[in-house]
């Protein structure tokens, strides 16, 4: 399966989950601000539960961004995440219908909102494993998103509402959620900020290498066509030499030494004498 298809089929389950949420909030007794006061806790409960479910798809989506294929052990992964994100209309509904300050219901949403970023999680352990190689190739291992550390810390703020809940304020756990969906907001933006300037002095780096690569191509280019010349020239001097060896040679069989001028003088001399005595 291409990851696309199971991203819209996510996108389509929440959609449609958020749908629901909204129509399970209780409806106004009539149309006056007394009345949208009295279910004032709806609406408080629907808002937190909206950002919760949205900072989960954000942070979903951006893995989906980051990795290029999926396995069956993200699929699975994926249908339990959506599995426990399906009760949040039901949870909503239970928490807001005369139960906003009964602990039961409380600690129950608390846990279901733990379920949901433990699932997250597990969809994120999965998706890396699948695509090790690309992630490390292109991140290191804090910039992947859904980020492990930001995930421990909002289970951990999560599981801190919960018991507040329990022992101090059924709607601690509201509370809690509400400080995860800003911890998450802010602490992904910072993960994304250096996501982006790893980026960009990745992209100065491949630049700078690029460019001393093609400073390295010229020189070696320049060093062969200086190689060349050499070669060329090594072989004029030594045709220059061979030429000037040959001409010397040349002339040396030409002109005769001192010593056969002196002997060729004397016997001229000789003969003139020879002559002169015979006359």
């Amino acid at each position: 399966m291409k990851k696309d298809k199971l991203g819209a089929f996510i996108d389509a389950v929440y959609a449609i989950t958020i749908t629901i949420c909204i129509i399970n909030l209780e409806k106004p007794a009539s149309v006056s601000w007394e009345a949208f006061w009295a279910i004032k806790d709806s609406f408080i409960v629907y808002t937190i539960t909206f950002f919760m479910m949205v900072s989960m798809w954000v942070q979903i989506h951006y893995l989906w961004d980051q990795i290029e294929r999926i396995d069956n052990a993200v699929i699975w992964s994926s249908m339990l995440f959506l599995f426990t994100s399906s009760f949040i209309p039901y949870m909503t509904s239970l928490l807001v219908s005369d139960n906003f300050s009964n602990n039961y219901f409380a600690v129950s949403y608390g846990v279901l909102s733990i379920f949901i970023s433990l699932n997250l999680l597990i969809i994120q352990k999965t998706a890396e494993n699948c695509n090790t190689e690309i992630l490390n190739a292109k991140f290191h291992k804090s910039l992947i998103m859904p980020n492990e550390r930001i995930m421990i810390v909002d289970i951990a703020i999560k599981v801190l509402g919960t018991i507040l809940s329990i022992f101090i304020w059924p709607p601690t756990i509201l509370i809690a959620v509400l400080v995860s969906f800003e911890y998450n907001s802010i602490a992904t933006r910072v993960v994304i900020r250096r996501i982006k300037d790893e980026t960009l002095f990745d992209r100065k780096k491949r630049i700078e290498l690029k460019r001393k690569r093609v400073q390295a191509i010229k020189d070696r280019i320049e060093q062969r066509k200086q190689e060349r010349i050499n070669k060329k020239l090594e072989k004029t001097r030594l045709v220059v030499r061979y030429i000037n060896n040959n001409t010397q040679q040349t002339n040396t069989a030409k002109t005769p030494t001192s010593s056969s001028r002196a002997r060729q003088v004397s016997e001229t001399i000789k003969r003139m004498n020879e002559r002169k005595n015979k006359k």
